[in-house]
């Protein structure tokens, strides 16, 4: 009996136990995810500043790096590949920064000139920084920079298919739509042309039968 008594105290003994270590090691899982979240994350972004760049002419790639960690974010190296020789690069293609604050960003921008029109697509920019103190460097990059470069008239066009899109509520919005209408309105064009003809060959009948009865009731007079 002695021997079931202390086995059910130590029963009971090792079950408060138990909930109170899950606890403590709930805590420090927690505080681990609290360390791993006061670190700085950097965000890349790059853009072409024109909505239609033209051949031969430049444009400004500006690369926004933004902090969107909990901590700051020091020894910032952004590198953007070289580009082809089909552009022209005035400008540098890499920056470094000191630090980013949280919730911060900076930015650095240069310019290129397509030498011939077309699509195009340039490799990420690659960022490397240190997320916190004591912390190993990290690296990020951006997506591909993927854009087409117009020759004046393609601008033109465009511009005039958005006009075009604008004016008539989004019913336009291609050179597809725009050739459907021509042709409507060519048809409904040569339409009204038949039509006009044949309603001018019409009255011209009308008239010359109306003069032949005119000169025969004038005959008609003339005998009596």
């Amino acid at each position: 009996m002695k021997w079931q008594s202390l086995a059910l105290l130590l029963l009971l003994a090792t079950a408060a136990v138990l909930p109170t270590r899950a606890e403590d090691d709930a805590e420090v899982d927690s505080d681990e995810d609290d360390e791993d979240e006061e670190r700085a994350v950097l965000l890349i972004r790059r853009v072409v500043a024109d909505e239609r760049p033209l051949e031969g002419k430049q444009t400004t790639v500006t690369i926004s790096i933004y902090n969107a960690g909990k901590a700051t974010a020091t020894d910032i190296t952004a590198t953007d590949r070289p580009w082809p020789e089909t552009f022209a690069v005035e400008g540098d293609l890499s920056a470094k920064f000191d630090r980013i604050p949280e919730g911060s960003s900076v930015q650095f921008s240069y310019k290129v000139a397509s030498k011939e029109k077309g699509f195009h697509q340039h490799p990420p920019t690659f960022v490397t920084y240190t997320p916190g103190e004591d912390e190993a460097q990290q690296s990020a990059s951006s997506s591909i920079l993927a854009f087409r470069t117009f020759t004046i008239i393609e601008s033109i066009a465009a511009k005039a298919l958005e006009l075009g899109s604008t004016v008539t509520g989004g019913n336009f919005n291609s050179v597809q739509d725009w050739q459907r209408l021509a042709l409507i309105a060519g048809v409904a064009g040569v339409a009204l042309l038949a039509w006009r003809s044949y309603g001018s060959v019409t009255e011209s009948n009308r008239n010359r039968r109306r003069a032949k009865a005119l000169a025969a009731l004038g005959e008609l007079e003339k005998d009596k």
